[in-house]
């Protein structure tokens, strides 16, 4: 493959290491939500149970970390691969505000999602 890596990140290593990290808090906020919903409840999910919730700040708070981590570490993972196969300059500054882009629409829905459910 020829390519240029001069073109290309110059801090893949710290971008890399925060792959890593968001990797392992998303984990841990994986448990606690599977915790909170399925064990905290007694096995029964209910609506009425999960509105209840949803107007606790910790649950919100809970949400938006595992809502900011995810959108990180998905758009992040996405834009590492893509960045491995792009020659151009172009084509990767395109896919990036491509993605950059979905991220804060995607960033919009779920705070819209979290918050106003939270107010319910």
């Amino acid at each position: 493959m020829d390519k240029n890596y001069k073109e290309t990140s110059k801090s893949g290593g710290l971008i890399w290491l925060f792959q890593r990290i968001s990797a392992v808090v998303l984990f841990l906020l994986l448990i606690t939500h599977f915790v909170t919903y399925h064990f905290l409840g007694h096995g029964s999910i209910k609506y009425t149970d999960i509105v209840e919730k949803m107007g606790s700040p910790f649950f919100n708070l809970i949400q938006f970390i595992f809502l900011i981590t995810a959108l990180y570490h998905g758009i992040n993972g996405i834009w590492m691969v893509a960045e491995d196969y792009m020659k151009k300059r172009g084509t990767r500054m395109l896919v990036f505000s491509v993605l950059v882009l979905l991220g804060v629409i995607l960033l919009f829905v779920g705070m819209l999602t979290i918050f106003k459910a939270g107010s319910i």
